[in-house]
This record gives C-alpha cells, sequence and structure tokens, in this order.
C-alpha cells in the first residue's frame, strides 16, 4: 500500500458514507452487518468494525444493540425557537406542551417518555435553584422521541415547597398543556427565564440514551423560569449538537 492510499476500513466506511449521502441508504435504513460488509469487501471481520465504528463516531449511524441493528440516522435539523416556547401567550395558544407544539409545527411526531421522583440536588442544581447542594427537590426526567427516534433529555427540577403546592409534578402522566401552563393556572406565574449553554462530548450514559456516537457532541441547555425573583424551575435540556438549532430572537 502506498502512503497515499487509505486503510481499508477507511475505504469501506467511505463507500457506505456515500451511500448514505446519495440516498442509497436512507434514514432508519438498516446498515449491513460486520459479517456482511466483510463478506462483500474481502475484508477482515475486525476492518469492517471499525469502518462501522468510524461512521458511529461520525453521527451517520446508530451504535446498535448488537452485532446488527444499527441504523442510519435521522439527521434532519429541527428548528427550536427557545426565546417564545414556553412564553404563557403561546403556550395558551398552542394548548400542549411546549415539546409537542415546537416538533408539529415542522410535521415531526413527537412523544415523550416520563420518570418521576425526588432526589437531592447536585451542586449546579443548587445554584440555579438559590437552594443548597443536597436539598430535596423533585424532577421530572423526560426522554423525547421524534418519529419514534430519540431526540433529546429534558429533566426540570423544583424546590419540594412547589411539588406540594402542585402535585402533578410528581405524577408520572403527561400534562397536556405543559407544567409552565399548569403553574400559571395554580397562580405561580413565570415572568422570565435565563439561559446557559454549554457544548460537551456526550457521557456514555447520555449517548445509549440518544443513541449517538461520541463524536457528536451534545449542547447542554440550563433554563431558569423565575417568578418575579425567585427561581421556581430549573430544565437541562441534552440537544444532540447535529439535530437541534436553537432559535433565540433578541431586541435590537
Amino acid at each position: 500500500m502506498s502512503l497515499r492510499e487509505s486503510p481499508l476500513y477507511a475505504q469501506v466506511a467511505e463507500q457506505l458514507r456515500e451511500q448514505i449521502r446519495s440516498g442509497q441508504l436512507a434514514p432508519e435504513d438498516e446498515v449491513p452487518t460486520e459479517r456482511d460488509l466483510a463478506s462483500k469487501h474481502g475484508v477482515s471481520r475486525g476492518t469492517a468494525v471499525k469502518a462501522l465504528e468510524q461512521l458511529v463516531t461520525e453521527g451517520l449511524v446508530t451504535p446498535g444493540n448488537t452485532r446488527a441493528g444499527r441504523r442510519v440516522r435521522d439527521l434532519r435539523i429541527l428548528p427550536i425557537h427557545v426565546s417564545r416556547s414556553e412564553r404563557i401567550d403561546h403556550r395558551k395558544a398552542a394548548g400542549v406542551d411546549a415539546w409537542v407544539s415546537d416538533s408539529q409545527e415542522h410535521n415531526r411526531v413527537p412523544d415523550q417518555h416520563i420518570d418521576v421522583g425526588i432526589v437531592h440536588a447536585d451542586k449546579e442544581i443548587a445554584r440555579h435553584l438559590a437552594i443548597s447542594e443536597g436539598d430535596s427537590v423533585a424532577v421530572r426526567r423526560r426522554l423525547r422521541t421524534l418519529d419514534g427516534q430519540p431526540s433529546n433529555l429534558a429533566d426540570t427540577y423544583y424546590p419540594m415547597d412547589i411539588a406540594r403546592e402542585i402535585p402533578e409534578i410528581l405524577d408520572p402522566a403527561d400534562v397536556p398543556q405543559g407544567i409552565v401552563a399548569l403553574m400559571t393556572e395554580r397562580g405561580l406565574v413565570q415572568t422570565q427565564y435565563r439561559d446557559t449553554l454549554r457544548w460537551r462530548p456526550p457521557t456514555p450514559e447520555e449517548a445509549q440514551k440518544l443513541r449517538i456516537g461520541a463524536g457528536v457532541s451534545v449542547l447542554i441547555q440550563h433554563r431558569v423560569g423565575y417568578s418575579e425573583d425567585r427561581p421556581v424551575k430549573v430544565s437541562r435540556h441534552t440537544w444532540p449538537g447535529d439535530t437541534i438549532e436553537l432559535i433565540y430572537e433578541l431586541p435590537a
């Protein structure tokens, strides 16, 4: 092999990459197994594994749970208008949860799987809620999907006095109009939000839940909601960096 030639695994990966780019392998299509790739290209099983791992790292293919099971990722971008999605006038007009309305506006099919519980606030959550680290907080954890596939993670934390005042927070059932609108109905109006954003590699748990490779950065968005001057909730959103676009509209 000359110095200009690519390694065998890279050549196999490039052929698969081109099939994905051309649409020959469409989003959600199964990707050939390691065994099939090795047989088709006349390479070792290890070479086929490296080729597939390369595409997983690039975010083109899902990791899969076994030697098979890998699929082409749907890389359509979902725009999220974060400067208006939780405004109470927008929530009342939509009549549904912010995630549902944001997704439906772009003809996507949203869903979410909800777990609830009481946990001790870590340092970051405590800072956002202006409480002591280790204090008990209520949490609603959501794995959100688009068209049946994992899209993002959204965990929202509430001080315990608010969770006692609004018991639906600790009910795993969906709240159709969303918690923000429900809190407003109960007299707890959120008057402003503050967002903090940062990018980082996914943790192994995040990568597993979102079915992304380690090479796909995630955007961590913390949104703190205030009622007058008091923080009443903080949402920690974990967005895959290659399929979500956050849009902010700011006054000049």
